[in-house]
């Protein structure tokens, strides 16, 4: 058993951030990602994923590193619909085993009834994407995201390992050039999102979501780059 299993996931102090940092930082996310379920069991693995444009590499490798993996899928009910026919043919192909998890049912309705997308952007991904995972989070170690330095200022500034309140968060592709990234899509013939083929760069709410470039269509018109997935809000406005 290594060191890091037997350490107090709730007590991860900065030496031992350095250390997994150290051990993961030049590791190319396939080698990343089995060395991962070497480092932590895997129940205390948490996988999520968004079904957008760039979700299918990470679910490739996940797929590849442990079959039957857990990945979570939030769904915030204001999909586009062909995300969720994504969905249902990524789960066709590969052996990972997908759970959606929904907002609660009152909160919801609000959110929708009020267009809380239009005036308060950040409350609304904090009910409807970030409080159904809230209880999951708690229940696991680290948790592996599909983040790229590329995509945003924010997450260029990111580390290969964080610490977001009580759990890790692991970057396997933080470091992927957005040429390579693309090239390894390509080379692997995996299949795409529908809307990638039709302008839409990055892909979330359809009330949130417009064609561009990268994440230039996300929330264009709010200020806001990310959903609250990775930076927590705690305001409403």
């Amino acid at each position: 058993m290594t060191l890091y299993k037997v350490l107090p996931y709730l007590k991860v102090k900065k030496l031992d951030l350095w250390a997994l940092n150290y051990r993961f930082d030049r590791l190319d996310p396939e080698d990343g990602l089995r060395k991962l379920y070497k480092v932590f069991d895997e129940e205390d693995v948490l996988v999520t994923t968004s079904f957008g444009t760039k979700s299918i590499y990470l679910i490739h490798l996940i797929s590849q590193a442990n079959p039957g993996q857990k990945i979570y899928f939030v769904d915030t009910g204001f999909h586009f619909k062909e995300t969720l026919v994504y969905k249902e043919m990524i789960e066709d192909i590969y052996d990972v085993n997908i759970v959606s998890l929904h907002p609660d049912e009152e909160p919801h309705r609000l959110t929708a009834e009020e267009e809380w997308w239009k005036d308060h952007p950040k409350m609304c991904c904090t009910i409807n994407k970030i409080a159904p995972l809230d209880h999951i989070v708690t229940q696991h170690k680290v948790w592996v995201s599909s983040l790229m330095s590329y995509q945003t200022s924010f997450r260029a500034g990111l580390r290969m390992f964080e610490k977001q309140g009580d759990i890790l968060k692991y970057h396997p592709l933080l470091h992927l050039p957005e040429e390579e990234f693309n090239r390894r899509l390509d080379k692997l013939e995996l299949p795409m999102h529908p809307l990638a083929h039709v302008g839409y760069g990055s892909i979330g709410c359809t009330h949130c979501t417009i064609k561009g470039e990268g994440r230039a269509g996300r929330w264009s018109d709010r200020g806001k780059t990310e959903c609250g997935l990775h930076v927590k809000y705690y305001n409403k406005k």
